[in-house]
């Protein structure tokens, strides 16, 4: 998975440097990277799902969630779940422990890596971090 990861966020990289400096806009970035893992997890055989939110959760939405497609016992099981922002943000770190799944991945795209760094201390063993720009 981490070599995968890797190649993922070489890819995401050149893709964001692409856009020109006036258009460059968090939103944007953040869909770029949703999409590029929407098409990742397709290519594995996975179900990708952007912008879900646990059935009676009030918690935010998750940026994309991808599962295995096989419903032989009735309910799909999570293979992975992903948020993606400039910094980590608490709120969205809680969101993303709500769901059960094993890789919780959470994407930083900040340039500023002195700013990404202390923020990762809302992130635990459990979360994998994958920063675009470092």
């Amino acid at each position: 998975m981490n070599r995968q990861l890797d190649k993922l966020r070489l890819l995401i990289r050149q893709k964001l440097e692409k856009v020109p400096e006036p258009l460059r806009q968090e939103a944007s970035n953040r869909q770029i990277i949703i999409n590029c893992f929407f098409h990742a997890a397709e290519q594995m055989g996975l179900v990708a799902l952007p912008a879900w939110k646990p059935p009676r959760s009030t918690r935010e939405s998750i940026d994309l969630v991808a599962a295995e497609p096989d419903l032989a016992n009735g309910l799909p099981c999570l293979s992975l779940a992903l948020m993606a922002d400039p910094l980590v943000e608490l709120p969205r770190v809680r969101a993303l422990e709500w769901v059960e799944c094993p890789h919780k991945i959470y994407v930083t795209f900040s340039q500023r890596p002195d700013k990404v760094k202390p923020t990762t201390l809302f992130l635990s063993k459990e979360h994998i971090h994958l920063d675009i720009f470092s």
